[in-house]
């Protein structure tokens, strides 16, 4: 192809058409041009199609994380709904019954101590913010990902402040009772119950008991609201992530 134009060139030059040289010279400028501007929007084309491609990686595996999150969400809600539920079972007894000391002390002995701890699902976000591929995510999804880690991390520094409160209380039940599971163990061990003799410390121990349910329940409360609040904005991202993903 170069030689073909470079042989109309010449034969223009030799038989002195400048005029047509000049126009002919133009017109071959006007290609190249042309040629440079097609090259660079194939080249621009390919790069956004590679991007594209990158953005929808990304799109999947913040699909995935934000299922395992809300799977992770529902169950520790549920856990956390039952568990204020038996604790208001046995603070609304105290209105209903006269209690001895030993029926509080049974009660409030099965209300089940051991939180679950929060969890979330960010390695996607994270990746996202540290290679700056943040850019590559439209401005409105982008802004509730980084809104949603914000609450995430809010979320389990707030529960891990209470729940320190809890443990402080519970080391104390620990020298009171040994553990939570031996006074059923001494029920075949008359001769180690009379020996340890653990209802003289009953009165600490339901004092005690009393402390940690307080924490634990001031802690899933607010814990259970802020991961329905999460739970509606995970619903809304994912909304939005599968609209990007049909375009």
């Amino acid at each position: 192809m170069i030689k073909f134009f470079r042989k109309i060139r010449y034969d223009l030059m030799e038989k002195n058409k400048t005029g047509k040289y000049l126009k002919y010279a133009i017109g071959e400028i006007i290609l190249v041009v042309i040629g440079i501007l097609i090259a660079l929007q194939i080249n621009n084309w390919n790069e956004k199609q590679k991007l594209n491609a990158k953005a929808q990686d990304y799109y999947l595996q913040l699909l995935d994380d934000l299922k395992s999150d809300i799977i992770f969400l529902k169950h520790t809600i549920e856990e956390s709904s039952a568990y204020l539920k038996e604790y208001e079972r046995y603070t609304d007894a105290y209105n209903k019954d006269v209690l001895t000391p030993i029926q509080v002390y049974e009660q409030i002995s099965k209300l089940t101590l051991i939180a679950t701890p929060l969890t979330f699902n960010t390695s996607t976000i994270e990746s996202l913010q540290s290679t700056g591929d943040i850019g590559l995510i439209p401005s409105n999804i982008r802004n509730k990902l980084i809104d949603l880690k914000r609450l995430q991390n809010l979320t389990i520094k707030r529960f891990e402040d209470t729940d320190d409160g809890k443990n402080e209380i519970t080391q104390k039940l620990s020298l009171l009772i040994g553990s939570t599971t031996l006074p059923e163990r001494l029920e075949n061990q008359p001769k180690i119950s009379e020996f340890l003799n653990i209802d003289k410390n009953l009165k600490e121990l339901i004092l005690v008991y009393e402390g940690i349910h307080r924490w634990k329940s001031i802690s899933l409360q607010e814990s259970k609201s802020r991961l329905e609040e999460m739970q509606k904005e995970i619903d809304t991202i994912m909304e939005l992530i599968n609209k990007e993903l049909k375009k």
